[in-house]
Formats: structure tokens, sequence, C-alpha cells
């Protein structure tokens, strides 16, 4: 992730050979007064510099540079500068992450070329609890406006979250209950923000209060946007269906207890009405969703355990579909989550921790999404274990272990009743060193299980937002993935870059293959010209092999009294192939993307004008359509200045993207022949902290 060229060559090095397993659970567990697996970021002075350490990934504190895997950190400043409409389309810049894509209020991470059951996406270590998984054309109910960072993990965190992170994880952290007592008695930020592509008007703010020994939270924000303009052979026009008006707002307390104990609670609710791009037709989701957060940290309660942790969040979740405005299908989705944890004191020289995981989801689908999936229950039990012990002096081993028992019941494509039971066991090892103070480098080798979808086992109908009739498999096996990754990062005063190549085998991959034929709603074969033809779609299973890298860099060239000037690139690369058969492209994978720019830094300004370009994508799997390839250029200025005796910092930022207004299509999305990708646009924000 880019590190502010300033700061450069400040972060204190410590040389050591890890041996770890991977990334696992949200603990902070040095000491007893540690911090929880909230998933916030911690800071320890090392010889008067500030250090980052990441909790998200690991259950003992690491600094991201101490970890196997990358780990990409997108903080508050970071993130309002690459500000999207959606989650997705926010991070879409980060190498390695790319966004379905589907719509102006509807767009979900991909990592690697992977999304949905691969790729987890988090609220502060839980899950988001929605029905973003089984079309892309479902938000998930989490607006990037709301979260005080981002950590990305690109590569398996199966220990920790399970198969369903095979990919890698999308961990938004807000501070919705409050982690630490704030040092002011108020504090708070004000964010607003106005943008031409689409009229967007955004406005967010916090406030944070201490009142004796608890802890006080509330936050709220507005966004509102219309269809978004694209470029056109004469003159500017706008995509049809893009338009969204989102709404959340959260309330949230934490009792602490000395330094023994703390107690929080949070409840969030989230409203969004958005459109679907669609031709001939009005299409729009109305979705709301409530979720209740608890959380509890207790600190040496027992002689030889240093820290339990609980964790349990509920949702109710529903959305409408409407078409011409009226109710033509409803999502309804009860889901909870809980978790507890314990860190342990050192016992033969292994320090660790053991936790226990569970579900519970309720889903059910009424009108025309009704007979896409039926009522489906799923629950999901968890066992792991992560120890870690210093073996020599400079050489770490950890060694981990997830058990799971997942069941799933339902009707499948027959109307019959369904009840499978899956047994995922995952683990990893890994190793990471730092042979000099200005280069780490990180190996890790995983092995994960991943239990079908109720989508993936029970589809049985039409599935309109993609235009396919989904038909599941529900004999489908465990998926089982095996993978291996090499990491490097340089940091030099002058220089900043980091490398990932990335090799996973799959077997039995798990995947919705194209049969050729195109059917009516009903399943009934007829003429692709047909006006309501769909494109049947066969859930199946394949061996698979995916295989890639990512590198990104900064270097200063000029360093003056004033300010830096610099340079940047960055690129990434994915192929996935089937291992046998006729046509072995895996379907939506991303293409090369590549680019760089200048930049200008200093304390108070950072410029930038850059180029990405993504290449042709005509690796398709058989009955898919290739993209075409593009270049967009961007520019960003922020600006920051502090009032009132250094009091009131305020940041003002300008950005510009696609400033040459090129057509582009975005190729892992299901509607991308239909659907382009927004023209020029130049985006105002203002923060204000307080």
């Amino acid at each position: 992730m880019r590190i502010s060229p300033r700061l450069a060559g400040q972060r204190a090095r410590r040389p050591a050979l890890v041996f770890t397993v991977l990334l696992s659970s949200s603990i902070a567990a040095a000491s007893a007064d540690d911090s929880s697996d909230h998933a916030h970021e911690h800071t320890h002075e090392v010889h008067g510099v500030t250090e980052t350490i990441v909790v998200t990934g690991n259950p003992l504190e690491h600094d991201r540079d101490e970890l196997a895997i990358p780990v990409d950190i997108v903080d508050r400043s970071d993130l309002l500068e690459r500000l999207g409409s959606t989650l997705g389309e926010t991070l879409t810049g980060v190498p390695g992450i790319a966004t379905t894509g589907f719509a102006g209020g509807a767009s979900r991470p991909v990592i690697r070329g992977q999304d949905a059951y691969r790729t987890e996406v988090l609220e502060d270590g839980l899950g988001t609890q929605d029905v973003s998984r089984e079309s892309p054309d479902h938000a998930i109910p989490v607006n990037p406006l709301a979260a005080q960072r981002i950590e990305i993990i690109r590569g398996p965190a199966i220990l920790r979250y399970g198969g369903g992170a095979s990919a890698g994880v999308v961990n938004v952290i807000t501070n919705r209950i409050p982690d630490q007592l704030p040092e002011e008695e108020i504090s708070g930020e004000v964010f607003a923000g106005i943008g031409t592509v689409a009229n967007e008007r955004d406005l967010a703010a916090t406030l944070d209060a201490r009142l004796g020994s608890f802890a006080l939270h509330g936050d709220g924000l507005l966004r509102r946007s219309n269809d978004y303009s694209i470029p056109a052979d004469n003159g500017p026009r706008v995509q049809n269906g893009t338009d969204s008006d989102a709404f959340s707002g959260s309330l949230g307390t934490a009792y602490f207890h000395d330094e023994s104990a703390r107690i929080g609670f949070a409840y969030t609710r989230v409203e969004s009405e958005y459109g679907i791009p669609e031709a001939d037709e009005s299409v729009e989701i109305d979705m709301r969703t409530g979720r209740f957060r608890f959380e509890g940290d207790f600190y040496a309660p027992l002689d030889g355990i240093r820290q339990i942790s609980v964790r349990g969040v509920y949702s109710d979740y529903e959305h409408d579909e409407l078409e011409n405005g009226d109710v033509g299908q409803t999502y309804r989705n009860k889901e909870f989550e809980g978790r507890l944890e314990a860190v342990h004191a050192p016992i033969l020289g292994f320090l660790g921790a053991i936790g226990v995981q569970g579900k519970t989801r309720d889903f059910r689908a009424k009108g025309g999404a009704a007979e896409f999936l039926a009522p489906t229950d799923t629950t999901m039990g968890a066992l792991y274990i992560y120890e870690e012990r210093e073996i020599l002096d400079g050489l770490t081993g950890e060694a981990g272990f997830r058990f799971e028992v997942n069941e799933v019941d339902g009707r499948d494509a027959n109307d019959r009743r369904r009840n499978r039971t899956f047994t995922p066991l995952s683990g990893s090892l890994g190793l990471v060193s730092f042979p000099t103070d200005w280069l780490s480098v990180g190996a890790t080798g995983a092995v994960s299980q991943r239990a079908p979808s109720q989508v993936e086992l029970l589809a049985r109908g039409a599935h309109e937002a993609t235009s396919t009739f989904e038909i599941g498999n529900p004999n489908l096996d465990e998926e089982t993935s095996y993978s291996a990754e090499l990491r490097a990062k340089v940091t030099t005063d002058r220089l900043r870059f980091e490398w990932a190549g990335f090799v996973t085998r799959y077997e039995d991959f798990i995947f919705g293959k194209l049969t050729g034929m195109t059917v009516d709603e009903d399943g009934n074969p007829i003429a692709p010209t047909a006006p309501d033809a769909l494109d049947q779609l066969l859930y199946t299973e394949q061996d698979a092999l995916f295989y890639g890298t990512e590198a990104s860099g900064e270097l200063d060239l000029l360093p003056l009294e004033w300010g830096t000037i610099g340079i940047e690139g960055r690129f990434d690369f994915v192929r996935a192939r089937f291992t046998k058969g006729p046509n072995s492209n895996v379907p939506r994978i991303v293409p090369i993307r590549w680019g760089g720019g200048l930049y200008w830094a200093s304390d108070s300004l950072l410029a930038r004008v850059a180029f990405l370009r993504t290449e042709p994508q005509k690796d398709t799997a058989a009955f898919e359509t290739s993209t075409k390839g593009f270049t967009f250029l961007n520019a960003s200025l922020v600006y920051r200045r502090s009032f009132l005796d250094e009091r009131i910092p305020v940041e003002f930022s300008i950005v510009g993207r696609n400033l040459n207004d090129v057509r582009g299509r975005n190729h892992v999305s299901f509607n991308k022949d239909d659907v382009l990708l927004p023209g020029r646009s130049v985006r105002f924000g203002l923060r204000v902290d307080f």
C-alpha cells in the first residue's frame, strides 16, 4: 500500500525471521492490557517513531511488514481521496483488487479475480450479513464513508475466517464500539463532498465523547447521486439505472473497568435505494438493515489467560426489488454470528489463542426471488487453534488449525428437501524474514476447504439481474485450495516498493458454467433472440489453477526544502484456467492493469497525476465476450492546514478520474456488454476534524 513520501524511511526495523501460520484471529494479545480483535490500528513508539500494528489478521501484535501475506492499509485520508459510491469502487485502485461493478449502488470487491464466496467482506472483524454474495446487483450495507480505515489481506486468511476467505479479506474498520477512552471530552469529524459525473452529494459526520468510564460514539452519513455520465461520440450521455440514495446512522458505547475489562454495544441502521441498469424498464432496489453488535474484552481474568474476547452481531436485512414502481421480489436475511477467543500465557514457550465461532442464517425470498432460491437455513460452527513459539534467536514458529461444520437446509431445483453437512479443514504455514533493515521477504503455504453455498447447491430458476437461469447442484463436495505465495518489500529513505507473486490450485473449484442454451423463465428452451431469453447456467466443479503477481512502488526523485518530487508505478496480473477441458479459461477474470505517474509531496500538499492502463481481456470462457483495453488519466490534489492553534485540522481535496473521458468496460461485471464505466469525473471534498 502506498506510504506518503514524507513518511518514507521513518519506520524502525527489527530484523527477524518468523515462521508463521496464516493470518488468523483478531486478538491483540501481546500483554494483559492489549486491545481487542475489533481490528483497530494500534501504535507503539519505537525509538521515537510510530509503528503501525495490524490486528485484523494475526492474534498477536505484528507490524504489517512482519506478516508473510501482503496487507494493504487504506487510512482515512487515502480513503477519502479514493472515495467511490461503493466499497468495491473505492478499493478498485489497489493492486490485486477489482470490483463487480454491477450498479452505481452495488459493487463488491474482487481479490485476485475471485469474488463472492472466496472474498470475505467484514465490518470490524465480523461478516456484513447481507445477500451480496447471492447476486452482484445486491449491495453490501457498508458505506466506505463510515470507515476509519480499511485493511485488505491479499491471500488466504482461512484460519481466522474460514474457506470463504481463500482469496483474501476486506475488513472495514469503524469506531462504532469505541476500543479506548477518547483523550478529549468531545471530538469528531465532518466531511462534505460533491462530484460532477453523477451530481454526487456526500455528507458524513462522527462524534466521540468521554463520560467518566464510558466512551460514546455516533456517526451518520448521507449520499445522493444521479445516473452517471458516460463518454459518447455525440457528447455526454448517462448510464441509466446507476443512481443511488443512501443513509446510515450508528450509536455505540463502551464501558471501561479500570484496565481489566471493556464491554460495548452498538446499533447501526442502513437504508439505500439504487437503480439497476436495464434497457427496457425501470428497476430499483430498496434496501434496509438493522445491525446490533456486542463486544467484551476481559484482560487477565484467570491465571494463565491473558485475554478473553467475546464478539457478537445480529442483523435483520431486507430489500425489495421494484419494477416500474411495483415490488416484484423480496429478499430477507436474518443472521447471527458469535465468536469467543482466549489468549493464553506462555506454556512451555508457546504463546497462542484458541477460538470458537458460530453462525446461523435464516434466508427467505418472496415473489420472483422465491423461484430463484427457496427459503434456506444455514448454520456453521468452527474451532481454531493458533500457537507461536520462538525456536531460535530470530526464528519463531507458528502453527494453526481450523475445523468447521457447515449445514445447509433447503429445497433444490426439483423442489426436493435437501440437507447437506460439510466438515471443511484448513491450515497454513509461512516464513518471513528481514535480511536487512530495508528489506522484508515473506513466503506462505495454505490449504483450505470451503463448503458450497446455498446458491451453488440449491439455485433453481430465473435470475433476472444476470440474465441467467441458474441450476444448483445439491451433490457438490467441499472445494479444496492449495496456495503458495512469495512477497517482498523494500523501504529506504527514497524508495518504497512492494511485490507479491501467488499460485493457487483448486480441486473441485465450484463455479457457474454457461451451457450455451437459452431458456425462458420456466426453463424451457427458446431462441437466443427471444425478448425474455435467459442463459442457462449450471453450477459444477472442476479443477482450476490461479496464478499472478502484483507490484507497486514510489521513488523520490528530487527532495527539496519545500517538498519532494517523485514517480510511482503499479502492476497487477492474474491468470485463471481449468486444468482440463477444451476451453480452459475461468470466466470474468480481471485483465492486466498497469500504470504510473508523478507526485509532489510536502507537509501540507500532496499532488498527483497518473494513468492507469487496463489491457484487453481475450482469455475468455465459453460463451463469454471479450473486452477492449483502455487508459484512464487521473489526478488529485490534497491540501492540509490547521486552524485555531492547530486544534482544527482541515483537509481539502480535488480528485479527477478518467479526465481523458474514454470508454471502458469492467470485464469482471456480468453486465459489461451493456454498461460503460463512468466518464470524466471531478470530485471536491472538505474534511474538518475537531
